[in-house]
């Protein structure tokens, strides 16, 4: 360990250097004579509660640091990590730039920046409502492996109506055949229960679902039944429904040419949709719901409307030849299922409130009759269930991912001495780059060192908390109450501090007052975290939070603790950099900054750690 024995003494020159040398922002006063000592040993504390995720810690011991040296500069890029791995890149931008104004040469601090602005224009961005830019992968897929059937079983559908799904789980509505067949979240057996001309099958979020049939009857399987409950009926001729919150149902017919609005379970009328003047449906075929917004396929009339279900006058319409199904992504594009057998992209503003623009990205899918989707993938399915098409989103140009790299060690193997890493990747594209391999570039003490990336799946994900806004809410069984953003940010931060990290997911209500920068605040946390966001839909879930959970892998729920998987493969692994054997420092603050390039694809992530092996 030669080399780690002359670093350590060129890092302790180094920390003289910063005394003797350094500055920090002064408002002329005299300044209280430094306790450097005491001073250092803070500052290592928070250097090792930093990388063990332990922010809260961390945050406290650098302040505490600063207090006892006011000259200690690296306090200021080492609290800008800690701020960004929270979510907080606002206050982490600002504690960097007064770091390069006492080092303006540091190489590393720069592109930490500018990283840090990019991340930060990118969430504010599509959480707004601004479309993401991205391209369609499609092919055709097997239906006996993409629904788990064995090899003499086949779904046997006689006429489809609606196709939908929740995780991985799937429901085929025959209407003709007048059976649902459906495969739960997290199981392999596809089943079948019988019910009179289907229409679609509403999945709540966890192993229950509604059916909506035809002749207007409504019926509920609730988790562990075999046989369905009928609770009710509605109007008939209906040619669709969605759930809208856990509590309202919205259901379309080409008899009434109406999208009419139920209470649920009691099916009480509870109003419907308004159109204006002179745009009365024709024969609406399809609805998808995204939030607070609504569309719908008029089918003779080829348009589709998008519309909000707060303000009538919110509302635009995208000309499309003869629809017939419809599908929102988990990144807020709508996809639209043709007469024709094609299938359009529409990429969406809702802030605009326009469809800025579409395009054709399946074509001849013979007998294609309607469209669902699993995590970021969307699929249509032909009206007999024997045909499958995949579509996944690419990023079209440079997209973000966020990499976030943790619990850093050294290792000395075959006479090589290897920084190990851990670390995650989240953001969006997660089909994609499940498909493509990493490609490493790191560069410590100013040399290019490469590395090696290995992805692993770990089988324990961790905790679920449930933030309700009422103080009903149990500790003990996951739940914490928070009235609004601002206590959801508070007790996920002394969750995550009580927990040491052990949480994998998180359930938010709809109903709960979020601002747009506590929304971001969340977002980015959970990002630098691996952490997933539900929306429990207790009420209309606003788009940014909605587009919150699915950046971070989550999505709407329907069920109050439903967040039942098995959930998206978690994108982690550890990451190897082997040292050069001629490895020397010249104990630059800035070249004790591994900066770490992980290239999937065309899409790029960054991060950087400050590495000083003694404190390891």
């Amino acid at each position: 360990m030669l080399f780690f024995k002359r670093l350590r003494r060129h890092i302790i020159v180094l920390l003289l250097f910063s005394v003797l040398f350094s500055g920090a922002p002064t408002d002329g006063a005299t300044l209280p004579p430094a306790d450097r000592e005491e001073s250092e040993r803070f500052f290592a504390l928070g250097y090792e509660d930093f990388i063990k995720r332990e922010y809260a810690s961390a945050l406290e011991n650098l302040d505490r640091a600063l207090k006892l040296n006011t000259y200690l500069v690296d306090y200021y890029l080492l609290r800008g990590l800690v701020l960004h791995r929270i979510g907080r890149t606002d206050e982490a931008v600002k504690s960097i730039r007064y770091y390069l104004e006492v080092r303006p040469r540091d190489s590393a601090a720069p592109r930490i920046l500018e990283r840090y602005r990019d991340e930060q224009f990118f969430i504010d961005q599509f959480l707004s409502g601004e479309p993401l830019q991205s391209a369609v992968v499609s092919s055709r897929k097997d239906v006996k492996t993409a629904f788990s059937l064995g090899t003499l079983q086949i779904p046997g559908v006689n006429g489809l109506g609606k196709a939908t799904s929740y995780s991985d789980g799937v429901f085929l509505s025959d209407t003709f055949g007048n059976r649902v067949g459906f495969r739960l979240p997290g199981e392999k057996p596809f089943q079948f229960v019988e019910i009179p001309s289907p229409v679609v099958a509403l999945p709540t979020g966890g192993k229950s679902f509604y059916v909506v049939s035809e002749n207007g009857e409504v019926f509920s399987l609730p988790e562990g039944e075999r046989s369905p409950v009928r609770i009710g009926k509605i109007s008939t001729g209906l040619s669709d429904a969605a759930l809208v919150t856990n509590s309202l149902l919205a259901v379309s017919s080409t008899t009434s040419r109406e999208i009419t609005l139920y209470s649920l379970p009691e099916l009480r009328p509870s109003g419907r949709l308004e159109f204006p003047e002179g745009d009365r449906l024709f024969e609406p075929v399809s609805i998808a719901v995204y939030g607070g917004w609504i569309a719908v396929a008029d089918r003779n009339n080829s348009k589709v409307y998008v519309q909000s279900f707060l303000d009538a006058q919110r509302r635009f319409v995208i000309e499309a030849d003869t629809p017939r199904d419809l599908e929102w992504s988990s990144l807020g594009d709508l996809f639209i299922l043709h007469e024709s057998g094609n299938v359009t992209k529409c990429s969406i503003s809702f802030s605009g409130e326009r469809a800025p623009a579409s395009e054709t990205v399946l074509s001849d899918a013979r007998e294609g009759w309607s469209l669902f989707s699993i995590h970021d993938r969307v699929f249509c399915i032909d009206i007999s269930g024997s045909r499958l098409w995949e579509l996944f989103p690419a990023p079209r140009g440079e997209s973000l991912a966020m990499l976030s790299l943790f619990s850093p060690s050294i290792s000395r193997e075959q006479d090589k001495e290897s920084f190990i890493l851990e670390g995650t990747i989240s953001g969006p594209f997660r089909t994609y780059m499940s498909l493509n391999s990493a490609v490493v570039t790191s560069v410590w003490n100013e040399r290019l060192l490469g590395g090696a990336y290995v992805p692993s799946v770990s089988e324990h994900h961790g905790m679920t908390l449930y933030f309700k806004p009422d103080d009903a809410a149990r500790s003990r069984n996951g739940e914490v109450p928070a009235a609004s953003g601002r206590e959801v940010l508070g007790a996920l931060m002394e969750a995550w501090h009580s927990r040491r990290g052990d949480i994998a997911n998180i359930v938010v209500a709809a109903s709960t007052p979020f601002s747009f920068e506590e929304t971001v605040q969340l977002t980015g946390f959970c990002l630098q975290n691996r952490v997933r966001i539900f929306v429990f839909a207790d009420s209309l879930p606003s788009v940014e939070l909605l587009r919150a959970a699915s950046l971070t892998g989550g999505r709407e729920t329907f069920v109050p603790n439903g967040t039942w998987g098995p959930f998206p493969a978690y994108s982690s692994g550890a990451l190897r950099i082997v040292l050069p054997a001629d490895e020397t420092s010249s104990g630059f603050p800035s070249r004790s900054t591994l900066s770490v390039y992980l290239d999937i694809g065309v899409v790029p992530t960054r991060d950087w750690v400050p590495l000083w092996p003694d404190l390891l």
